[in-house]
C-alpha cells in the first residue's frame, strides 16, 4: 500500500510593531510568536532585529527556519547563509542549512553542510539526524543506523530521532522496528501528538486497525488542531471500508492543513475513498 513520510514544519499579523523595543524583547517576542504559530507575526519581529542590529545571525537563522515550516527552502538557504557569514562556526545555521539542501534532493551540499556542523559541534542533534537519513535516502543503511544509534546515545530524549529512524524503518517494511522506535519516541516524551499518530501509522501497516485508531484518538485529544492526524485517521477509515468517516477526517484535516492537498499521496487516498463513498 501507499506510503508517505510526511517528512521534515497564516494570515499577515496586524500587530504594531515599535522600532524602539530592544533586541532581547523583540527576540522573545518573535520565538512566543513561533511557538504560537503566529509565523508572520515572528518574521516581522526578525525583520525589525535585522534592521536594528545586521549582524545578528541568530535573526537570519530563525528567518530560515521559518521559511522551513513554509517549505520555501530556497529562501531558508539564503537566511541560513547569513547567518553563516555573520557567524563563522555556526552549527546550527550549517545543519540547518543542511536539512534544506536535503529537502531540496541537493545531496552534495547537504552532505558537506552536514559534516560542517558535526566539525563544529558533534552533537548537532538535528546535523545527526540530517545525516542519517540523507545515508537512507543513498541507500546507504548501515551508516544510516549507527548515524541514528549515535544521537540516540548522545541525547535519548530527542524523538525526532526515533521518528526518522523509525520512518526509514518503515520505507524498508521493518515494521516492527519502527514499532519499537514509536515506542521509544512516547516513553521518551508522552505529550507529543506526533509521537502517536506516528505509532499508529506502524499500527495501521501491522493491519492492528484497534491500536492504530487509540493512538490517533489519542493525538487528537493532545493536538486538535493538527490536520495531519485527521489526514492519517482518515487512512485508516479507508483501511477498515468506513467510507464516510475516511472522507469526513480527510476533508477536515486538509481544511485544517492545506498544504496537505499538495501531496500526491494524500490527494490519491483522498480520491479513492471519495470513489468508494459514491459507488
Amino acid at each position: 500500500m501507499k506510503k508517505s513520510l510526511f517528512l521534515f514544519f497564516i494570515f499577515l499579523s496586524t500587530y504594531v510593531l515599535s522600532f524602539s523595543q530592544s533586541i532581547d524583547t523583540l527576540y522573545k517576542k518573535g520565538n512566543d510568536a513561533i511557538a504560537d504559530k503566529e509565523y508572520e507575526t515572528a518574521l516581522s519581529y526578525f525583520n525589525i532585529i535585522i534592521k536594528k542590529s545586521p549582524a545578528e545571525a541568530e535573526a537570519y537563522n530563525t528567518i530560515g527556519y521559518i521559511y522551513m515550516i513554509y517549505k520555501d527552502y530556497d529562501k531558508a538557504i539564503v537566511n541560513f547563509t547569513k547567518a553563516i557569514e555573520n557567524r563563522k562556526e555556526y552549527s546550527r545555521a550549517f545543519s540547518n542549512r543542511g536539512a534544506a539542501y536535503l529537502l531540496k534532493n541537493d545531496v552534495e551540499n547537504a552532505f558537506i553542510d552536514l559534516n560542517k556542523a558535526l566539525s563544529i559541534n558533534p552533537k548537532d542533534m538535528m546535523a545527526l539526524n540530517s545525516l542519517a537519513t540523507l545515508y537512507g535516502y543513498l541507500n546507504k543503511f548501515t551508516e544510516s543506523i549507527e548515524t541514528f544509534n549515535k544521537a540516540e546515545e548522545y541525547d535519548p530524549m530527542y524523538v525526532d530521532t526515533y521518528w526518522n529512524r523509525g520512518a526509514m524503518y518503515m520505507n524498508l517494511d521493518k515494521y516492527e522496528e519502527a514499532l519499537v522506535d514509536a515506542n521509544k519516541a512516547i516513553t521518551a516524551n508522552p505529550s507529543i501528538a506526533k509521537s502517536y499518530y506516528f505509532r499508529g501509522t506502524v499500527y495501521k501497516y501491522l493491519k492492528n486497525y484497534e491500536k492504530a485508531m487509540e493512538d490517533y484518538n489519542t493525538a487528537v485529544k493532545l493536538d486538535a488542531a493538527d490536520g495531519e492526524i485527521y489526514v492519517r485517521r482518515g487512512i485508516l477509515f479507508l483501511a477498515m471500508e468506513d467510507y464516510k468517516k475516511a472522507v469526513d477526517d480527510m476533508e477536515y484535516g486538509l481544511k485544517l492543513k492545506p498544504e496537505l492537498r499538495n501531496d500526491k499521496t494524500v490527494q490519491d487516498y483522498y480520491k479513492e475513498a471519495k470513489d468508494k463513498l459514491n459507488k
